[in-house]
């Protein structure tokens, strides 16, 4: 029997062709109908997936087979990785900061106390243990804005743009008086933070930071801080946004920057320029609406 977690990329573990052990805690079931009092939700079938603690003794498992149901869908090795289970996703991150503020709190603040003009992902579990944080999500319905975006004209690219800066623009007008995520916590950016310098997102630590690089910190408004196309479900008549870990109150100044700085929000394919279309669209799109950014200043602040 194992003493030690299995690594992160490889919580998921397979106990039979219709359950799984998920890092040594949890199990995952498949079966005909789901129960009233447990998390659950559709395989995309005739079926559901139900999450219960593991009931005694820990149950053989093996890695996941070829053939399993379940598919990883992203590994960032120790750090992080990512599952479709059906109609829902299921994230396993380490907790790097623990202090941050949650994904599933910040998903509860926008169900509960806001009218969206978007979709977002229901929350079906969250828990964090052995300095792991679990969370299961629904599927929002769509395919995201990278796996269309080859196949759109300049309109289309245009729509898309324009509708993600007035989503920035609408989330701005919720207000907050620290740099932080909705409970108050810390805001996980750790652009604001100096390369070379320890990752400390402390909201007075930002603030200090933001003040240094001359941003307006009177207010801070809402953002969701990584809309990359990766993050946005394109459909014709709506879009959904997804990935909310980093969202929180920031100076009105870092939405428009953090499009003109962050690689992590290119486009996937492409040679570098081209991978770049996306954040330069929003960008115009946003200094439109009368954003304004810092990059040349930020640059030069993050590499002294």
């Amino acid at each position: 029997m194992r003493t030690e977690n299995p690594p992160i990329n490889e919580s998921i573990r397979e106990i039979s062709n219709c359950s799984w052990l998920i890092a040594d805690k949890l199990v995952l079931l498949r079966q005909p109908s789901p129960p009233s009092d447990q998390p659950s939700w559709s395989d995309g079938k005739d079926s559901f997936y139900v999450l219960s603690e593991v009931p005694g003794a820990l149950p053989e498992s093996i890695p996941l087979s070829d053939t399993s149901g379940i598919k990883k869908v992203y590994d960032a090795g120790g750090v992080s990785a990512v599952w479709r289970v059906g109609e829902a996703f299921i994230k396993v991150k380490k907790v790097a900061l623990p202090n941050a503020t949650r994904e599933h709190v910040t998903l509860d603040y926008l169900r509960a106390n806001r009218s969206l003009n978007f979709d977002i992902p229901d929350v079906h579990y969250h828990g964090e243990f052995d300095g792991r944080y679990y969370i299961v999500l629904s599927r929002v319905p769509g395919p995201t804005l990278a796996e269309v975006w080859p196949g759109l004209d300049d309109t289309a690219r245009q729509n898309y743009a324009h509708r993600v800066a007035i989503t920035c623009q609408e989330l701005a007008t919720w207000k907050s008086n620290a740099i932080s995520g909705v409970d108050g916590r810390e805001l996980p950016d750790t652009f604001l933070n100096k390369l070379k310098a320890e990752k400390n997102c402390d909201p007075q630590h930002l603030l200090n930071n933001c003040r240094e690089l001359g941003m307006d910190c009177s207010s801070f408004v809402f953002y969701h801080c990584d809309l990359g196309p990766g993050n946005i479900i394109a459909n014709q008549d709506s879009v959904g946004i997804i990935d909310w870990e980093t969202a929180g109150f920031v100076p009105v100044e870092w939405i428009r920057t953090k499009f003109c700085i962050s690689s992590g929000m290119d486009l996937p394919v492409g040679d570098e320029d081209a991978r770049s279309d996306w954040r330069r669209l929003v960008s115009r799109q946003l200094g439109r609406l009368g954003f304004v950014e810092i990059a040349d200043e930020w640059l030069e602040w993050w590499t002294a």
